[in-house]
């Protein structure tokens, strides 16, 4: 624990000053319930309690899983979910140092979790600033009770997080600990000049944070940021959906490939660049007979599987659908190869409620991705 402890505290020193970074600490203690660490909550039908250990390292902690049914044509039967958990505390710190929030501040936090990171803001800037939003009440109800037990009174709601919170806007400071495809218009609307939003954008390929000033007519623009970290998507109802099923197609169209699949699932900087070429795309593994494998699928039942090819050098390709996926994946890593493999803060983000893309360099750059066009819900 003093070896967190001194780790913590060199990150918090230059986060919030008027916090010690005993206190960061030990409110973590105070304000998680039933918790875990992901690799060891798979097959659980709940959370298992932490010891003091678990709670005082610099790990993510699962604090919620709920069953979620399968039936035909996927595979039935009951699959543990997370929807919930302790975000690993130095990844906190970082984002709350990257929010650089000063006095007089109004916060907006989407995902309340455990309100750890609220009480946090609470402790920097009094309760009256901070308002945290959560899809579960549940996790609003329960936090609410552990942060009134500590001393913190802030604004809680929930509601869906892509509406923001009307009642206290504008906001100076917007954060997010939660993933979103992109920048929902709430959030620009609800932005007060010069705002600055910390956020997680990206899709089932890649992604990472971004850092985002909202300028006096409503367009954030920003950059990526140089570490990567990777959250659970932004929810817009309270019970989890099992993925919708596809169209089925039969009719395979085969290629030979120089890229490795292995690029995808392993190398975060080429999935990063990746998923901007395929926004709604989803990979899941295909391995055979101790040959790693890939798949891809969209929500219109394109698919497509890379595997070593058998007969000589390269990747079998199987390619199904009205879309090539794997032409696109070709496409990335031509880009990616030629940029010389850069890395994520070298993208950047502009979003406006009219239109949101990411950039490359600088952003009137010819390298341009549109964004999906977020939802939007009514707080």
């Amino acid at each position: 624990m003093l070896a967190f402890l001194a780790t913590f505290g060199l990150c918090f020193g230059a986060v919030a000053g008027r916090v010690h970074p005993h206190l960061a600490a030990s409110l973590r203690a105070l304000l998680l319930p039933r918790a875990g660490r992901a690799a060891d909550q798979r097959h659980r039908a709940e959370p298992a309690q932490p010891g003091l250990h678990a709670v005082y390292t610099d790990e993510t902690l699962i604090t919620k899983v709920v069953q979620v049914q399968f039936r035909p044509p996927l595979t039935p039967g009951s699959y543990p979910m997370y929807t919930c958990s302790s975000t690993a505390p130095v990844l906190m710190l970082t984002m709350l140092e990257t929010l650089d929030v000063t006095d007089g501040c109004r916060v907006l936090e989407i995902g309340t979790g455990t309100g750890y990171n609220a009480a946090l803001l609470c402790e920097r800037l009094g309760s009256e600033y901070v308002t945290s939003v959560d899809i579960d009440p549940e996790l609003i109800e329960l936090a609410t009770e552990r942060l009134a037990a500590n001393g913190y009174t802030p604004t809680l709601a929930a509601v869906d997080g892509s509406g923001g919170y009307p009642p206290g806007a504008p906001y100076d400071r917007i954060i997010a600990t939660c993933g979103v495809l992109a920048i929902p218009p709430a959030w620009l609307e609800q932005a007060a000049p010069s705002a600055v939003i910390v956020v997680d954008v990206r899709g089932k390929i890649g992604g990472t944070l971004a850092r985002l000033t909202v300028n006096h007519d409503g367009v954030a623009t920003g950059r990526f940021l140089l570490r990567w970290a990777s959250f659970m998507s932004l929810r817009h109802t309270l019970e989890v959906q099992p993925p919708a099923p596809r169209p089925h197609y039969d009719e395979p169209v085969y290629s030979v490939s120089a890229v490795d699949p292995k690029l995808l699932r392993y190398d975060g900087k080429f999935g990063f660049v990746a998923q901007w070429y395929l926004p709604d795309v989803t990979w899941g593994p295909a391995s055979a007979e101790g040959e790693f494998g890939l798949q891809l699928y969209a929500p219109d039942g394109s698919r497509a599987l890379a595997r070593r090819s058998p007969t000589g050098p390269g990747w079998q390709v199987t390619q199904y659908g009205p879309r090539r996926l794997w032409d696109r994946v070709e496409e990335a890593h031509e880009f990616w190869q030629q940029a010389g493999r850069p890395s994520y803060d070298r993208f950047g983000i502009t979003a406006s409620t009219a239109e949101q893309y990411v950039w490359y360099d600088h952003p009137e750059s010819e390298h341009r991705w549109p964004l999906p066009t977020p939802i939007q819900t009514l707080s």
